[in-house]
């Protein structure tokens, strides 16, 4: 009789991702949600780590850049076309967009970064795209300090489009996580997506009305200028903290729906690319 025919044999567990709809998928993202704010902690702390000025980078490029604009403006004595102080019209602009690029970067690395745990362990994968964009929040949020200090200078109180600030950054986030999800999809395949990436964003600076008001802009071209959607959520964010700027209803609305089918473009891409993902790491 074999010495082991009276022992228990072991068993084998096969752990197996949520399939089906979207909606399972957030299921599953709920039941992970212990990790998921692990490795935004992580991030945040990461994004300072060994730098002696710490938080204080957050501003100093904005506040720099702001300061150089503001000098051409006033030995140029060009009309912008802006209805509130120029400093707080480029800043705003900046650090709104310093905030998309950095989310959008991150996400787009997310996985390279993660891929020791991503073929250690099972999790759902999408986390380490959901992490950046709320990690970076931190950021803006300090960068937003100087600019309360600027509207109290300036005596500028906002109005009640105050409580659409959410909503707006809801928009701009999810606007970083589906670029940065294709793109690193893609990115998989070529290390060229990732440089063509860093092409468009810096491109974009230019494109969308971060130092420049969208009235400078000919008739004529502004469809195809607000085909951007970061064109009307810059706008938008704009017009809560000012109430002299008026909100752009329609330019954000079509903001918001093109991001959500980027959004669900991004998901469905990665959807498919899911079950090669450890193969390709």
């Amino acid at each position: 009789m074999p010495k082991d025919a009276g022992q228990k044999q072991p068993t084998e567990m096969i752990i197996r991702p949520i399939t089906g709809s979207f909606w399972q998928s957030f299921r599953e993202l709920y039941l992970y949600r212990s990790l998921f704010w692990s490795l935004t902690r992580r991030d945040i702390k990461l994004q300072f780590q060994s730098m002696y000025l710490g938080v204080a980078w957050v501003t100093v490029r904005p506040l720099l850049m702001v300061t150089l604009f503001a000098l051409f403006k006033r030995f140029s004595g060009a009309n912008l076309h802006v209805p509130i102080p120029y400093m707080l019209y480029v800043y705003s602009g900046l650090i709104l967009w310093f905030y998309f690029v950095e989310a959008t970067s991150l996400t787009s690395r997310s996985i390279q970064k993660n891929a020791s745990l991503i073929t250690k362990i099972y999790y759902p994968r999408i986390i380490n795209f959901l992490v950046p964009p709320l990690a970076c929040l931190y950021g803006l949020g300090i960068a937003i300090i100087p600019l309360v200090v600027m509207m109290i200078w300036q005596n500028i109180i906002p109005g009640w489009q105050i409580i659409l600030l959410p909503v707006v950054m809801l928009g701009v986030g999810l606007l970083a996580l589906a670029t940065g999800t294709m793109f690193a999809v893609l990115s998989l395949n070529s290390m060229d997506f990732d440089k063509l990436l860093g092409q468009i964003l810096y491109i974009g600076f230019y494109v969308s009305p971060v130092l420049f008001a969208p009235g400078l802009i000919p008739e004529s071209a502004r469809v195809a200028y607000y085909a951007n959607p970061m064109a009307g959520l810059l706008i938008a964010f704009r017009a809560v903290f000012f109430e002299a700027y008026p909100f752009p209803t329609l330019a954000f609305v079509y903001a918001m729906i093109a991001t959500l089918m980027l959004v669900f473009g991004g998901l469905v891409i990665y959807q498919r690319t899911e079950i090669y993902l450890v193969d390709k790491l």
